[in-house]
């Protein structure tokens, strides 16, 4: 929690969850705009500007795919995403093959699903 206070509402708007999406963007510029400039606190401040506003705050992964081709010459494509890789490449039968690698932590959040059919559904949120 910052020591310093967060912009508070002016009297006459809603107060705990529930506030409009203006009103959270109006206190989120007033906090990135503040004199002072930023502050390691400054990000803290917007998670209790979105969450007064009911608006959850989740880590964002990067996503970084390429394509290329596997060491006998065929195609193939890799997604990483955090603590998961996804490999589709072609197999010596020309079939298609899908490989997922996941850390035990990122497993949890995974779900994988073919024509809407879920393969394998995520067991809780990722930590």
């Amino acid at each position: 929690m910052p020591d310093h206070r967060v912009i508070p509402f002016p009297t006459g708007r809603a107060g705990a969850r529930g506030d409009s999406d203006t009103a959270a963007l109006n206190d989120i510029h007033a906090i990135l705009c503040r004199p002072g400039g930023w502050d390691p606190d400054t990000l803290d401040d917007v998670a209790l500007v979105l969450a007064r506003c009911g608006r959850p705050v989740a880590d964002v992964r990067d996503i970084d795919a390429t394509a290329g081709h596997t060491p006998a010459g065929l195609p193939q494509a890799r997604v990483d995403a955090g603590g998961t890789s996804i490999e589709v490449y072609q197999d010596h039968s020309g079939g298609l093959a899908v490989t997922i690698t996941a850390t035990p932590a990122d497993e949890t959040g995974l779900t994988v699903s073919l024509n809407g059919r879920p393969l394998h559904a995520a067991t809780g949120s990722t930590p």
